[in-house]
């Protein structure tokens, strides 16, 4: 969510837990403590050394695969520049959640809203099976709860619904009203189908008058501005299109009388980011392929997975500037570009250490409801040269002649 109200004593020591930060902005910002130095199969070497051993790794691959995809705009922009220059197959480490969402977009289309929209109008919030204290802590506290809103009457008449497994309801402040619904995570898709039906006047014998669901519609016919928010990342693989596509015509429903709207969460390591700089510089979302200058869309095709199990894919180039994800498991040749504190168990042939957006170096950052790019500014004097840093001096070095 990008949360932008984190505050430091101490601007020149960011590894120091911010005011106001969850478990997971702790936990990222603990790590930065953490020094390295470039390795070629696993021994330490200079920074030109291992610019020598990628590049010679990247001349002699046919079909390499760009992953990960962890990183600020900027870096984005280098790695795709690179990637059209390698013929590399792009893909982000959570594709499978961004195809999800992308898949229902493009076959059905959606009414969605903003953090801002839910925050100062919406009355209704309906959380569809997402575990918010595992994923986006804050969301309540920020969004939800929040004490400041443009219309004050719709945080004070405001209610919010858990439709979903009991063991992942939110914890919410006892000032904020919570029902919960309880649902099966593969029931959801026929839970949200039911209320279309009951919303449609449908008479369904097996939904009584003193049904959870009977009781939910008359909430959602009652409100003024229901939203209804989802994580496609949190979803059954199998069963994240039919969840998506029933939550977005229960909404697409109620708009021909009223007004609703859904709210995607997600965008972990720099996914929207990454989906952003995909579609200003392709047209496609991040599983995309370069190819004898023309563009393949890979996304139907499973992205980073099916290019490896095809055999197709030589070479790993993973970048994670967030997270310690690891790249896919294969036997092929492998550079890695991460933060030391991320740094792979595993000795790829080529490491990187790079600095984080946000500590080591400004960037840009695209929110999760995609309408926000929050600048990032550097807190200390870097430790390590930034994604865009090394592989715009990989370019480099690829353009020359060998």
């Amino acid at each position: 969510m990008l949360c932008d109200d984190l505050a430091l004593d101490s601007p020149l020591e960011p590894t120091q837990s911010p005011r106001n930060a969850c478990l997971r902005a702790s936990a990222g910002y603990s790590s930065a403590e953490a020094t390295g130095a470039p390795r070629v199969g696993g021994k330490q070497v200079t920074i030109e050394v291992a610019l020598t051993a990628a590049t010679r790794l990247l001349r002699a691959s046919k079909r390499p695969l760009f992953h990960g995809l962890g990183s600020d705009v900027q870096g984005l922009r280098a790695l795709f520049r690179l990637a059209e220059h390698c013929g590399a197959v792009v893909d982000h480490m959570h594709s499978q959640a961004l195809n999800s969402s992308l898949r229902v977009l493009q076959s059905r289309g959606w009414h969605t809203t903003t953090l801002g929209e839910v925050q100062n109008r919406a009355d209704l919030v309906v959380i569809l099976g997402v575990d918010l204290d595992r994923g986006f802590p804050r969301f309540i506290e920020r969004h939800v709860a929040c004490k400041h809103a443009l219309q004050p009457a719709r945080r004070t008449q405001r209610r919010l619904i858990y439709l979903g497994p009991r063991a992942h309801a939110p914890t919410c402040s006892a000032d904020l009203p919570l029902d919960i619904l309880p649902t099966r995570i593969d029931r959801l898709a026929e839970s949200l189908r039911t209320l279309q039906g009951l919303l449609q006047g449908v008479p369904l014998p097996a939904v009584t008058k003193t049904s959870p669901l009977q009781a939910l519609a008359a909430r959602i016919v009652a409100a003024e501005y229901p939203v209804f928010v989802w994580a496609p990342g949190q979803l059954p693989a199998l069963r994240a299109d039919l969840v998506i596509s029933a939550a977005c015509e229960l909404v697409a429903q109620i708009n021909r009388t009223r007004r609703a709207a859904g709210l995607a969460l997600g965008g972990d390591d720099g996914a929207q980011s990454a989906l952003a700089v995909s579609a200003w510089l392709t047209g496609f979302g991040t599983g995309v392929g370069f190819s004898h200058g023309a563009l393949t869309p890979r996304g139907e095709l499973g992205g980073s997975t099916a290019a490896l199990a095809e055999g197709g894919s030589d070479l790993i180039l993973h970048l994670s500037s967030f997270s310690p994800a690891r790249p896919p498991a294969t036997d092929k040749p492998s550079i890695v570009l991460a933060p030391p504190g991320f740094a792979p168990r595993e000795a790829p042939d080529v490491y990187f250490p790079i600095g984080i957006p946000g500590i080591d170096h400004p960037g840009q950052l695209i929110r999760t409801d995609g309408v926000v790019a929050l600048p990032l500014r550097a807190l200390r004097v870097p430790r390590h040269p930034d994604a865009a840093e090394i592989l715009h001096r990989l370019q480099s070095a690829l353009e020359r002649k060998p």
